[in-house]
């Protein structure tokens, strides 16, 4: 009998070990390992291109390809993540160090064929990106400054250089994208200074000197650009934890019902 209890309890922690070092894909994408028990936590790596803001009330509207889920590249075969987001600014600050704060942000990803962003402008890009599969919504979630995203930034002879940082939402709502990737990122575990909890932080920087030679960049080097022109260009990291996958929690439940059975045998 003691051999059957010994047995029982190897399968439970062979079948929990196993369900933590498979990789877990969602929605097509491979989070690895890191996705799952004991870490459950996600961290994309993304370039990153946004408009010109220079004032309160105007859309920040920015896209870019993940480049890596989880440290890996080819997460999702001949696919990849694409983005597209928009905020609204508010206390805006000019000058040589300024800054600025946006409310009202939606971040959207899509999965689709990867292209080279690169040869053709922002705007088609984004056409291009809106016209793949919808994989999931963000939402901006406000900290305790009462805003979603804020940034600073320098203005070093031509070159303006900025960094962000700001926290997102899962939306579950059904809306937009695929259910199974809004509930496995919907973690509600980053703190967001008040009474609540958000899903992911988003941290960003760029500058104003490499930008695509397709876009209309008069200006964005010489301080007299207008608001909507694609002058930034940089990265983005998005870091949060997910929820363990039904699939990761029945090999744990199998493994239990076996020491159960060992158990009531005994008994």
């Amino acid at each position: 009998m003691k051999h059957k209890i010994l047995t029982a309890a190897s399968l439970a922690i062979g079948l929990a070990a196993a369900g933590s070092a498979s990789a877990v894909v969602v929605g097509g994408v491979d989070f690895g390992i890191l996705g799952s028990a004991p870490t459950n936590t996600h961290i994309e790596t993304s370039t990153l291109a946004e408009t010109f803001i220079n004032g309160d009330g105007q859309t920040l509207t920015g896209y870019g390809v993940v480049n890596t889920v989880n440290g890996l590249n080819n997460y999702a075969g001949a696919n990849q993540l694409y983005y597209v987001f928009n905020y609204t600014s508010t206390n805006f600050v000019g000058g040589a160090t300024g800054s600025v704060d946006f409310t009202g942000g939606i971040v959207d990803l899509y999965l689709g064929p990867t292209f080279n962003l690169l040869t053709q402008s922002s705007a088609t890009n984004v056409a291009t990106i809106q016209g793949y599969s919808q994989w999931v919504q963000l939402l901006g979630h406000a900290d305790a400054s009462g805003y979603e995203l804020s940034a600073s930034g320098s203005l070093t002879g031509s070159t303006l250089s900025f960094t962000g940082a700001g926290l997102l939402d899962s939306d579950t709502s059904g809306a937009f994208g695929l259910m199974s990737v809004a509930n496995f990122l919907n973690a509600n575990n980053i703190f967001d200074g008040v009474a609540g909890f958000a899903d992911m932080a988003i941290t960003s920087s760029g500058n104003n000197n490499v930008l695509n030679a397709f876009d209309n960049t008069t200006g964005c080097t010489t301080g007299q650009a207008s608001a909507g022109q694609w002058c930034i260009a940089g990265s983005a990291d998005i870091r949060g934890s997910t929820v363990p996958e039904p699939a990761t929690l029945g090999l744990l439940g199998l493994g239990l019902l076996g020491v159960g059975l060992a158990r009531r045998r005994k008994a």
